[in-house]
Order: structure tokens, then C-alpha cells, then sequence
């Protein structure tokens, strides 16, 4: 049964996205490498070009608050993008660390030295809402976010995470209630900004939201097809 990324009577900017675009959520959820991080049941190979790959990501995602943190008209502004890479530097890790001692290898070994075309062209076009608005650059940074803990609050409501889960680690992370509290911090500050915009800017806030949504999809097939450079042999 589909879950809404809203709740029932939310209001703003934010929650007419998650209505409106409530099906890339579920493509997310249903896609087969979550699915198999659900039942435990992903190959090696795709947990590390995973982690792999999105150790890059979040680099790059953390250079983007760094754009972000330029575009900031005050400090309340700087202080949540500034708060942002603290959080992802410090702490994110977690989870790809408890997707490392299931594959059994460090941290260090698991990280890539090139993105795969699907990740690039993400952190290509998160880049490039930077250099438009802060609702533009914010809007393309809410999916990774809100997707990720609207599935793991789904899944884990679900029933009890069983202690033994191999990726338990990974799950209790984004299950985790300071992740929920940045959530709706940003959701807050994009209500606000699009509040503010004119038609055309929250037309192209929500264009890059949508964008963002097809790419965490693209980002499961990215790890579960193993995606890389080779030239496809149209077959």
C-alpha cells in the first residue's frame, strides 16, 4: 500500500511536493536494491559500489552547503548549512560503516575514486541549483534527505528492526530522531523561501526538486546494475 510522504492536513510549499510527487517516493521504496537492503539480501558487490558511490556524493552534497552557505542573506541561514555539514561529516558515516562491516572491509577501502554517470550527473545537477536561488538549491537538497528517512521511518514502523538485520546499523541511522529534526528544519526554511518566490522561481524549485527525486531512484539502479563507465553493447 502506498504511504504518503505527508501528513494528513500539512500545509506549505513542501507538503504540496509530497503530495503532488508522491510516486517517486514509492518508485524509491519499491526499487529493488532498497528492497533488498529490507530483506538483507544485497550482493556484496552492490552494497560497496554503493558506499562507494555515495561517499562521493556526500562530498560533493557538502560542497554544495558550502554554496549555500554563499547565498545565505543571514545567519540564521549560515548556522543551518553550517550545522548541515557538521552532520554530515561527523556523523553520516555510521551508516556506510555498518554497510562496510557487513561486506567485510574498512571504511577506507570501500570509498571510490570515481563517480558512475548516473552519480555525477546528480551532483552535476545539484550543482548547478546552487549557482540560481537558495530555494532552487534548496529544493534540489530535500529529496536525499526526506526520502531516505520517510523510508526508513516506513520500514521500521512497519514492525521491530530485529537486532540481527545485517544492515541493522544502516536503518537505526536514518531511523534516528536528530536526522527527523534537520528534516523538518529544512522543509521549514523551503516553505518560507517559496512563501516568499515569485511563480517562476518556485516553478524551477520544484522542477528541481522532481529532478532530485528521479536521481535518488537513479541512484539505486546506479548500485544495484553495478553501473560504470563501460560503453553499453546495445544489447
Amino acid at each position: 500500500m502506498d504511504v504518503l510522504p505527508v501528513a494528513p492536513g500539512e500545509t506549505g510549499f513542501t507538503a504540496e511536493l509530497g503530495r503532488r510527487h508522491a510516486d517517486l517516493f514509492e518508485a524509491f521504496y519499491e526499487h529493488p536494491f532498497l528492497k533488498g537492503l529490507r530483506e538483507g539480501s544485497l550482493a556484496r558487490e552492490q552494497v560497496l559500489h554503493y558506499v562507494g558511490q555515495d561517499y562521493q556524493y556526500l562530498t560533493a552534497y557538502v560542497r554544495c552547503y558550502g554554496l549555500g552557505l554563499a547565498l545565505s542573506p543571514d545567519r540564521e541561514w549560515m548556522r543551518f548549512f553550517h550545522d548541515g555539514v557538521s552532520v554530515i561529516l561527523a556523523e553520516e558515516g555510521h551508516a556506510h560503516e555498518a554497510l562496510c562491516a557487513y561486506a567485510g572491509v574498512s571504511y577506507e577501502e570501500a570509498q571510490a575514486d570515481r563517480l558512475a554517470p548516473s552519480a555525477q550527473a546528480y551532483i552535476n545537477h545539484m550543482t548547478a541549483a546552487g549557482h540560481d536561488t537558495l530555494g532552487v538549491l534548496l529544493a534540489a537538497l530535500l529529496p536525499c534527505p526526506w526520502t531516505y528517512l520517510w523510508a526508513a521511518a516506513r520500514f521500521t514502523g512497519e514492525a521491530p528492526l530485529d537486532p540481527d538485520h545485517p544492515f541493522h546499523g544502516w536503518w537505526s541511522f536514518y531511523a534516528g530522531a536528530y536526522e527527523s529534526d534537520k528534516l523538518a528544519r529544512t522543509r521549514e526554511l523551503l516553505d518560507r523561501v517559496a512563501a516568499e518566490a515569485g511563480p517562476a522561481e518556485r516553478e524551477r524549485m520544484e522542477r528541481a526538486f522532481v529532478t532530485s527525486c528521479h536521481y535518488e531512484v537513479r541512484f539505486w539502479e546506479m548500485a544495484w546494475s553495478l553501473e560504470d563507465w563501460t560503453p553499453p553493447d546495445g544489447s
